[in-house]
Formats: C-alpha cells, structure tokens, sequence
C-alpha cells in the first residue's frame, strides 16, 4: 500500500462533514467513497509530483487552522506526522501543528504543544522564522533568557546555513540585545 493509499483510507474514514471541510480546504473535490478519493489522490499525485500525502494534509490542516477549524487542523496535522516520510514531511508537519496551537496559546496545553511542535521542526532542519521568532518571543517574555539566546543562535546558525542573511541579521540584533540585559 502506497502513503496515497494510506491517505485515501484515512480521508475515506473520516466524518462526511469533515471530509467535506478537507475537500474544501485543500481544494480536492473529494468524493464520498474511498475509490473515488483514492482517484482523485493519484491524479493530484501525477500533477504534483514534489508534494507527499504528509505534505498534503500539512498544508490542507494549516488552511483548516487559518480559518479557526482547530479541531480538524489538529487531526489533518497529527495524521500528517503520521505519514511523513522525511524530513521535510516532518517539519511541515511539526509547524502546521505549532501554527495550529498557537492559534489558541493562551491554554496552557496548547501552549506547551505549540513549543513542543516548534522544538521538533527545529530538530528537523526547519530554516523558516515562525518558530524562531514565536519560541525567542515566548522565552524572552517568561524571562528565560537563555532559553531565549538559544533560539537566537540556532537561528542564526539555520538562516545562515540557507543564504537568507536578512533573517539571520534580525536574529543577531535581538541576540545581541539580550546578551546585554
């Protein structure tokens, strides 16, 4: 069995109304039946060859959460760790799932499932700035610097790393300005 098969088996077994929320989310179109979902699976795979079944339902489950459909943007995010089968699969996953309980932070299970989700896209690779900046922000506000000039740091290291120099030089300033407090 393929991960788009895998996938179709998941979205088939889904509620009609969520997977109607998916269909629409993800622009899919997805029929009621698993054959049909498998189809329209393979032919999304052919026209998009980069994307990966965990990629898709990252991406889908980050649209679900910008529209404050957080329960279903949890489901879509924790499936797409399921199925991820790399380490991009696995970051796009980690920050559609931190996006998602960031949303509603001020719960503290969210919270800490928020920057459980950073830490592991940054273990992952991640060389985007959302977790970087949410996560230094966070520590700097509870006061945990060195918590902070972590974040800082592998920041700079990551966005360095990447050529994307702009970023890395607005890290740098804040770690430079937390090193002096």
């Amino acid at each position: 069995m393929t991960m788009w098969d895998e996938l179709a088996t998941f979205l088939a077994s889904l509620p009609d109304e969520d997977r109607v929320r998916v269909s629409s989310y993800s622009a899919l179109g997805l029929p009621d039946n698993a054959e049909g979902i498998a189809a329209v699976l393979s032919a999304y795979a052919g026209e998009n060859p980069l994307l990966t079944p965990s990629m898709l339902l990252a991406i889908t489950g980050a649209q679900a959460g910008t529209r404050g459909d957080l329960e279903l943007a949890h489901t879509l995010g924790h499936a797409a760790l399921e199925l991820a089968e790399g380490r991009e699969d696995l970051q796009l996953a980690h920050i559609s799932l931190a996006q998602t309980y960031f949303k509603n932070r001020r719960d503290e299970a969210n919270l800490e499932a928020f920057v459980e989700h950073c830490w592991e896209a940054i273990r992952a690779g991640h060389s985007g700035t959302f977790c970087y900046e949410r996560l230094a922000a966070l520590y700097e506000y509870r006061g945990e610097k060195e918590e902070a000039l972590k974040v800082c740091r592998r920041a700079v290291e990551v966005l360095e790393a990447v050529e994307d120099f702009r970023s890395a030089a607005r890290f740098q300033k804040r770690l430079e300005r937390l090193s002096q407090k």
